[in-house]
């Protein structure tokens, strides 16, 4: 009976030592994983008053969040490592029909700050420009 009580007590404080050992590299393995995670802010507005702007939130890594084409979003985010700025104009048939829009995102990139604006002369432009990042 005492060798029970006393071999459950080595293991009680084994598996506290072993715990608090493991502790400090746990709080240390957080902050890389993240560092992965990216979170934007995402808004289209008009010149025209009369149009609310639009928003939607966007998780990469994974994908996810308010947007509903998060998954092709984070990819065409990913071509680029994340900097919105390197989204170039694709093949397309857009008018030229003067109707501005702006698109801006802030948040976090991969634990990067990510900051972009940009006034587009309409929407076609705007997506063909930037894909599904900002089709919400």
């Amino acid at each position: 009976m005492v060798e029970t009580r006393l071999t459950g007590r080595i293991f009680l404080a084994a598996a506290t030592l072993a715990g608090t050992a493991l502790a400090p590299a746990l709080a240390n393995a957080e902050p890389a994983a993240e560092a992965n995670w990216s979170t934007l802010n995402l808004t289209v507005s008009s010149a025209n008053r009369d149009e609310v702007p639009r928003n939607a939130v966007l998780n990469c890594h994974p994908a996810g969040g308010t947007h509903p084409h998060a998954l092709s979003a984070c990819q065409t985010l990913n071509a680029v490592g994340g900097d919105l700025t390197k989204l170039t104009e694709a093949q397309s048939t857009c008018n030229f029909i003067h109707k501005p829009v702006t698109y801006t995102a802030r948040g976090t990139w991969q634990g990067r700050p990510v900051t972009f604006e940009k006034t587009y002369s309409n929407k076609c432009i705007a997506d063909a420009s930037t894909g599904k990042v900002f089709a919400f």
